[in-house]
């Protein structure tokens, strides 16, 4: 039995969501007005543009319902924030799934020749690489890929050691480092990072300021027609293609420099190569590891921060709980409740390769459908006062309504492509949540509210200023 808040909504949904009989036509589903030809970019515009699309697709959702239709520039697309509708889209994507790419990537990558890691891959030869990642990063014994993220853990929490109370500079930069050092630490193993971690670091600086250049100007481009940005090779697109060439050639560099010096490392580049992987096609699939790692992670532990510095309570239970069990639920609920609230990726793509029913409306094959991971992770019928902050929403005590939680927040995706990084973001968050948790109060220096935005991922408004006050022993 589902709990009294939860049932009724959830039960309702599940049966419209499951059931094709009587269904509804695709021309039926709700749509907000449109005006010819500009359909609905006022609205958008108005609510703040680009940037606030997360929280006017939510705004249309609470308008219209769990499903509606739009257009996203001239592809018409379903946008669905049922958390039953959505498990019957990645049940129903098929054997090789296929979603939506940046277009400024795949202008970039055609104009040079460029052939990508699995991200941009489709078809067989997706499904080839994904099988063979999934059973080195997804199953089996991952203690190694533990140990690895700690060793980096380490040289971060050891660096804001050495800030002695006061704020720390460039925070967002040194998070990006953070999650570079994670992955290439993950792709030598701890033993060679922490060996060679001093020489490495040279190249990884430069590498995280490369891959966060990449993101800024790519979301510039969101703002106007790539293609168009790149027939008259406007500002933006100049910035935009020189990033990318100068992140490809650091991120290529990290990999050179692996493979020549670093014969007996044990990592995941030396799994990849026990599993005769080409050499192109083992170095393009690292790259897009590290070019993807880049601002997912460094920005869910700048949120992470900002709601454990708003909420002094929960940080002081997060550190007795440490204290009394390394390994607390706790902590996890901490990392589940802040992706619930900001989820980097606060939309999931898919052209589903069949025609479906949701929410009792038929969708045609090859329809765009747009996920809305923001809205269903913040619905009141699913989470009690959906704004707030509150970890212990997510303790097992609660079996039913854990489900639910469980089935509205999706933050890494579920189905065959789901984030392929998933082990790798939840052990690097988890383990270094633990340690700076362990030896610092962290504060917020910003004055000013902030306010989450969109630019290819969910990010604050403001660069976030924090103090990491040394608790003593």
């Amino acid at each position: 039995m589902l709990s009294r808040q939860v049932r009724p909504f959830f039960c309702k949904f599940r049966v419209r969501c499951a059931s094709s009989s009587g269904a509804l036509e695709f021309e039926d589903i709700p749509s907000p007005k449109r005006l010819p030809l500009i359909g609905t970019t006022l609205s958008l515009l108005a609510a703040g543009g680009a940037k606030n699309l997360h929280k006017y697709v939510d705004r249309r959702h609470k308008e219209l319902g769990l499903i509606f239709k739009d257009n996203v520039g001239p592809v018409s697309c379903v946008f669905l924030a049922d958390p039953e509708g959505m498990r019957h889209v990645f049940s129903k994507e098929g054997k090789y799934p296929v979603h939506i790419k940046p277009e400024s990537w795949l202008l970039y990558n055609e104009k040079h020749g460029y052939t990508r890691g699995l991200f941009f891959m489709d078809g067989e030869e997706w499904l080839k690489f994904r099988r063979i990642m999934n059973s080195l990063l997804l199953k089996g014994s991952l203690s190694w890929l533990e140990e690895s993220c700690d060793a980096a853990g380490e040289v971060l929490v050891k660096k804001l050691e050495g800030f002695k109370n006061i704020e720390v500079p460039n925070l967002e930069q040194e998070m990006y480092k953070w999650s570079m050092d994670v992955i290439v630490s993950v792709l030598v193993g701890k033993r060679t990072y922490a060996s060679h971690q001093e020489e490495l670091d040279v190249l990884v600086y430069e590498l995280a300021g490369k891959v966060s250049k990449i993101f800024e100007t790519t979301s510039k481009l969101q703002l106007i027609s790539a293609k168009l940005a790149q027939k008259y090779q406007l500002g933006y697109w100049k910035r935009f293609e020189n990033s990318v060439q100068e992140g490809l050639d650091s991120a290529y560099s990290i990999v050179n420099h692996i493979t020549a010096n670093y014969k007996d490392a044990d990592g995941l580049m030396a799994k990849m190569l026990s599993e005769n992987i080409k050499s192109d096609d083992l170095n393009r699939i690292i790259v897009d590891l590290i070019l993807g790692a880049g601002d997912t992670t460094a920005y869910t532990m700048i949120w992470i921060l900002y709601v454990l510095s708003k909420n002094p309570n929960v940080q002081k239970e997060l550190r007795n709980q440490l204290l009394q069990n390394k390994k607390t639920p706790f902590l996890k609920n901490v990392v589940k409740e802040t992706l619930r609230l900001y989820p980097v990726a606060p939309f999931i793509t898919r052209f589903l390769p069949e025609s479906v029913t949701l929410c009792n409306y038929r969708i045609p094959a090859n329809t765009l459908v747009v996920m809305s991971i923001y809205t269903s992770g913040r619905n009141e019928k699913y989470f009690i006062e959906p704004e707030l902050f509150q970890p212990n929403r997510w303790l097992r005590n609660n079996h039913e309504m854990n489900m639910a939680l469980q089935q509205a927040s999706l933050p890494f995706g579920i189905g065959s492509r789901s984030c392929i990084g998933r082990k790798i973001a939840e052990h690097q968050l988890h383990g270094t949540l633990a340690k700076i948790v362990d030896k610092f109060q962290v504060e917020m220096c910003n004055r000013e509210e902030v306010h989450d935005i969109l630019q290819m991922i969910i990010k604050p408004s403001q660069n976030m200023r924090f103090k990491f006050n040394r608790i003593q022993d």
